[in-house]
């Protein structure tokens, strides 16, 4: 199903993506029409997007686009190079963290995505502005059950690292394998037992003690920067 997006690096992404069915301008943005061609484009007043986005609290710099869904990936299909790192996420629903964690995924070259279809709201306006286009350079795979997609990848040859505050062993010492899954849960209630378990490594951020813990997303730049 189409969607609506909006802001400027999201449209950009999304058009040299080949996902965008109309591109609306504001009036002022008038001059930008020739940042996109062969697709359709409507001028629109400032009442257009005030409807559609600033009563979300949503800044959208008088650019927005219906596009098409983004393509979804299967776990059994992807190329089997010799390095290649992915991120999955359990029990994550904060739609901007999503969008965070998909920009600092794509930031640090991650190759793709696991996250659960339930967590996952691709039309979310909060996530499509926070990844700012960037999932336009990573691939999805949606899943029902995250221990599935673990079991495959370690058939594949593929370590399991998990994060866990509670590891002794500090995201410093770690060396990465090539062929790398590092698996998030959400920041209340953290990974489940029985997901842990599947895991071949846990690994901790060494913070101030003086700090409880890191926003879920730090967490994940945090970790990203040492593989």
């Amino acid at each position: 199903m189409n969607y609506l997006i909006c802001g400027k690096h999201t449209v950009l992404a999304a058009y040299n993506n080949d996902r965008v069915k109309v591109i609306y301008l504001l009036e002022s943005n008038t001059k930008f029409s020739t940042l996109f061609k062969n697709v359709k484009i409507e001028i629109k007043n400032k009442a257009f997007f005030t409807k559609k986005f600033e009563n979300l609290n949503i800044k959208h710099q008088g650019f927005a686009a219906l596009v098409n869904p983004i393509i979804k990936h299967q776990l059994n299909n992807f190329d089997h190079q010799k390095e290649i790192k992915f991120v999955a996420l359990q029990g994550i629903e904060d739609q901007r963290n999503i969008g965070s964690i998909i920009r600092t995924c794509a930031a640090f070259n991650i190759d793709g995505l696991i996250i659960e279809k339930k967590s996952f709201n691709e039309s979310s306006l909060l996530m499509n502005k926070t990844h700012a286009g960037n999932i336009e350079h990573l691939k999805i795979f949606l899943t029902s059950n995250i221990i599935n997609n673990i079991k495959t990848l370690k058939k594949n040859n593929f370590s399991i690292y998990c994060l866990d505050q509670n590891s002794e062993t500090s995201i410093k010492d770690t060396i990465f394998d090539k062929k790398s899954l590092l698996v998030f849960g959400s920041e209340s209630k953290g990974l489940k037992k029985y997901i842990k378990k599947e895991c071949d490594i846990s690994v901790s951020i060494k913070i101030n003690k003086n700090v409880e813990s890191l926003n879920l997303s730090n967490a994940v730049a945090a970790t990203l920067s040492h593989i």
